[in-house]
Formats: structure tokens, C-alpha cells, sequence
């Protein structure tokens, strides 16, 4: 069978028991194994940060603020009530914006026979001009505007999704398709991010940084003053053990809702490490005009944009009050993500790299 190793033996025709190097390396080259196992990190990730926003909400709204800002009068309770909401919803909303918005690029092919196309020939689809009539299955090929001639930029061929696409898109093994300005494969909400999602996504990790490093911290401060002096050990921190405790142990040890905030002190110190990690490099990558697969694979693009045009690409007019609003309905991108006006491969860098 394909992609099964076996391993026989000459003289007896038996199959010969495989040694743990040869099991790992098998395991290794399978793809089907791996695919399987994406799946079930992002299946997770996105579980995770699914029960993590209503669940950490909950305990700011009836542990955190009445316990810790129980010195302060109504009011302020109320309006800090107000603030943890307001940044729940939109840490959540981008979340499900960057998961829900398809970055692949769509499988079309061009049909010159269809009704009304030789009318309207002058002004074509911006994809394709004509058609291929020996080889790559018929597809047509695409159009080459004046500002790819200019800035070298050309539309490639894919092999695996059979199409066209344009320049800065790239495919991705993972997500089996072309991404539409490809910047990277993120583990952690699972999908791709790329032109259509890297707005939510940049917003996603600004708020995963507020909410999981600030959030953390006063969950932290919570379980110090209100269980840690009625607990035997610091042991009783480790979710394994604040678990065992909760099942097994008395109600005036550990309650049910402790034992979930410990668990959710440490997602959240995860969620803003990695948001913080991936906020700041976003944020000097979009500022360059760049994409993270074209630094990692040394792609010599040379912006000429100035940084503001750069975050404008990104997140449309008035970028900065994305960040507080959703301003993706009111104020969209002016790029479509197929041409790039300022921005073209540095032709000096690619001769450099050939003559050395």
C-alpha cells in the first residue's frame, strides 16, 4: 500500500519487526498523520480561546472587580465592568473575523464563451486576457498591468491549486491553497493570515496582549489574597493539582471557580506572551511595507511607500481607530491585493545574490 514502510525479510518473507528510529521516520514522512495533527492543534487553539473570553469575562464581573475594587463606590466598579466587556468583545470579534475570513485566493477559469463577454472585451476581468490552449488545463493568462511590468513583479503559476496568482501570493501547504499576500501560517488561530485578515488579526494580538498580560496579573492577585493563605502549599497552583483538590478534596479548599482561574492565569500569561510577540513584529513588518514570508525567504522587495501609506494598505483610512472601533465597515482597504502601486522587486539585490 501507498505511504505504508515495510520492511521484509529475505529469507523467511515474514515482515520484520521495524526499529523506533525507522517507526519515527515513518511517522515523520506522513502526511495525512500530519495534516491530522494541524487539525487537531488548531481544533484545540481555537477551543481554547473560545472558552477563555466568556469564562475570564465571568470572573472579572462577579470575583475580580467586586473583590480587589471593593474599596471604590459603585460607580467605578461599574464603569471598569464597562472597560473589561468593551475589550472582550473586541478581542472576540477579531478573533472570529481572522478565523472567518477566506485569504485563499478562488479557483476560476476564464470563459470567453459566456454571454456578453465580447462586449464587454475592452474592459476584461482583471485576472485574465486569454486562454492557454496547450497546456495547464486550459487556464488563461492573467493580465500584466503597467505596474507589474514596472515594478517586476509577475503572476506565477501553481501546480497544486492549478491557477494563476498574482504577485506577493503564495501557497501554503497547510491550508492546501494560494493565500492572497501571504504573510504567514499562524498556529494559533489556525489559519492564514494574509491580505483580507491581517487587519483583524494585528487588532487580535493588540487586545491578546492587554487581556491576557493585565487580566492575568489581577487573576494572580486575586488567588494570592483570597485562597493562597487558606492553602497548605503553593503546589495547590498547578492546574493538575488545583484539579485532583477540586474533585477529591473538601469545598472549603479550592472551589470550582478557582480551580478554572487557575488554569485561565496561565492562558492568559501564554496568549500575551505570544501576543506581544506577534503585535510588535506585525507592527514592524507592516510599517516596512513587508510581509513576514518575504523576509523569511529573502524576498528583495523594495517599498517606497512612505510608513503611514504602509498601515493604510493595511487597515484603510484612519488606520490608528482601528484599534479602538471597528472601522473595517466605514473605512476599507484601498488595495486590492493583486497590484502594488510603490512597491517592486529590488532587481540590484537579485543580481547580487546570482554574481555571489
Amino acid at each position: 500500500m501507498a505511504g505504508r514502510h515495510v520492511v521484509l525479510d529475505v529469507g523467511s518473507g515474514k515482515e520484520k519487526p521495524k526499529t523506533l528510529m525507522e517507526k519515527l521516520r515513518a511517522h515523520y514522512n506522513d502526511r495525512q498523520a500530519d495534516r491530522r495533527h494541524k487539525n487537531a492543534a488548531k481544533t484545540t487553539m481555537r477551543c481554547l480561546m473560545t472558552i477563555q473570553a466568556p469564562t475570564q469575562l465571568f470572573m472579572f464581573h462577579y470575583y475580580i472587580i467586586p473583590y480587589l475594587f471593593d474599596g471604590y463606590d459603585a460607580w467605578t466598579q461599574y464603569y471598569l465592568k464597562v472597560i473589561v466587556t468593551y475589550m472582550a468583545i473586541q478581542g472576540y470579534s477579531n478573533f472570529l473575523c481572522t478565523i472567518l475570513y477566506d485569504t485563499s485566493i478562488p479557483k476560476t477559469k476564464d470563459r470567453p464563451d459566456l454571454p456578453g463577454l465580447n462586449q464587454r472585451w475592452e474592459n476584461p476581468p482583471d485576472h485574465f486576457v486569454s486562454i492557454h490552449t496547450s497546456g495547464q488545463n486550459g487556464c488563461a493568462v492573467p493580465i500584466q498591468s503597467q505596474n507589474d511590468e514596472v515594478s517586476g513583479f509577475e503572476w506565477k503559476y501553481c501546480d497544486i491549486c492549478q491557477i494563476y496568482r498574482p504577485p506577493r501570493a503564495h501557497h501554503c501547504d497547510t491550508c492546501q491553497a494560494c493565500i492572497l499576500k501571504r504573510d504567514h501560517h499562524c498556529f494559533m488561530v489556525g489559519n492564514c493570515i494574509g491580505f483580507k485578515n491581517q487587519r483583524y488579526f494585528v487588532v487580535l494580538t493588540f487586545y491578546a496582549v492587554l487581556v491576557g498580560l493585565i487580566g492575568g496579573y489581577f487573576q494572580y492577585q486575586y488567588l494570592s489574597q483570597y485562597y493562597y493563605p487558606i492553602s497548605y502549599s503553593w503546589t495547590d497552583f498547578i492546574p493538575l493539582v488545583a484539579t485532583y483538590r477540586w474533585l477529591f478534596g473538601t469545598v472549603e479548599t479550592i472551589s470550582f471557580h478557582v480551580c478554572i482561574m487557575i488554569y485561565q492565569v496561565y492562558l492568559e500569561i501564554l496568549f500575551g506572551l505570544f501576543g506581544f510577540l506577534y503585535f510588535t513584529s506585525q507592527i514592524a513588518i507592516i510599517a516596512q511595507g513587508k510581509t513576514l514570508y518575504e523576509l523569511a525567504k529573502s524576498i528583495p522587495i523594495r517599498n517606497l511607500n512612505s510608513i503611514n501609506d504602509n498601515f493604510r494598505s493595511v487597515f484603510g483610512d484612519f488606520w490608528v481607530l482601528n484599534f479602538f472601533f471597528p472601522m473595517q465597515i466605514i473605512f476599507r482597504q484601498r488595495d486590492d491585493g493583486r497590484t502594488w502601486v510603490g512597491v517592486k522587486l529590488d532587481h540590484n539585490a537579485n543580481l547580487q545574490e546570482k554574481n555571489n
